[in-house]
């Protein structure tokens, strides 16, 4: 069967890293979990021997046809409950632990519905420049809006980088493993306008922040104040907890 590069179908073939993913998601038997993008079955198989159940979205019917071959017996049993669909499109299960490599195109979209749902852990396999981007603290160059945002909802580490060989076919670029845990870094009351301001401070990023902040409260009929410190810094400078500071002040 021909993989599409095209649509992120890159199949994590080493069962060493296919078993680390298993240990950090630190399973038990009770655990419910859903799986995003389960390929040809590899992890979901390891999940099927740890758990008592595993949900999986799976958009590409070829993979599905395999999967209900492969797992009848799981199914049958209702121990494995296969979702054929678009993962962005289909409203997710009740689940604890969320456990996927997923389709690279759609990270960060599905990442942000992931963090609005609860959830006990995750353990997730991105493009690494994805994860860098998601766990950067303020002053880095990977430190963006998603760094930002991704800390009013939760805590991320990365725990291992996956070489190209490690898959099938190769990607171009490294892998990352990263877990999440559902505990915002930063508590915000309004979390509507606290991507707001995000989202307008980092497509102004070559201003000062006191000055974006400023215009930013003028369009939209808001007071704030910046602290001092901030004023002349640029956005990818100033650390989540201001963000939040700012926007709880206008809620």
């Amino acid at each position: 069967m021909k993989l599409l590069k095209s649509k992120g179908q890159h199949i994590l073939v080493d069962k060493k890293y296919l078993y680390k993913i298993v240990r950090y998601a630190d399973l038990s038997y009770n655990d419910v979990v859903l799986e995003v993008g389960c390929g040809l079955g590899n992890l979901t198989r390891l999940l099927l021997r740890s758990v008592k159940k595993v949900y999986g979205i799976e958009i590409d019917s070829r993979f599905c046809k395999i999967l209900r071959e492969k797992f009848a017996d799981e199914i049958e049993s209702g121990r494995f409950v296969l979702i054929e669909g678009d993962a962005l499109k289909v409203d997710f299960p009740k689940f604890d632990k969320f456990v996927a490599n997923i389709p690279y195109q759609i990270s960060s979209p599905l990442t942000f519905k992931l963090l609005k749902h609860d959830f006990k852990l995750a353990v997730v396999t991105y493009q690494k420049e994805f994860a860098e981007r998601l766990v950067a603290r303020e002053g880095s160059k990977k430190y963006g809006r998603l760094s930002v945002v991704a800390k009013a909802y939760c805590r991320a580490e990365i725990l291992d980088i996956i070489p190209p060989k490690a898959f099938r076919p190769r990607p171009k670029v490294e892998s990352a493993i990263v877990r999440i845990f559902p505990e915002p870094e930063v508590v915000v009351e309004n979390k509507e306008i606290f991507e707001d301001l995000v989202r307008f401070a980092f497509s102004r990023r070559r201003k000062k922040f006191g000055k974006i902040v400023e215009e930013w409260c003028k369009e939209r009929g808001y007071k704030a104040e910046v602290p001092e410190e901030y004023r002349d810094k640029r956005p990818e400078e100033i650390p989540a907890k201001v963000y939040a500071k700012i926007a709880d002040e206008v809620a």
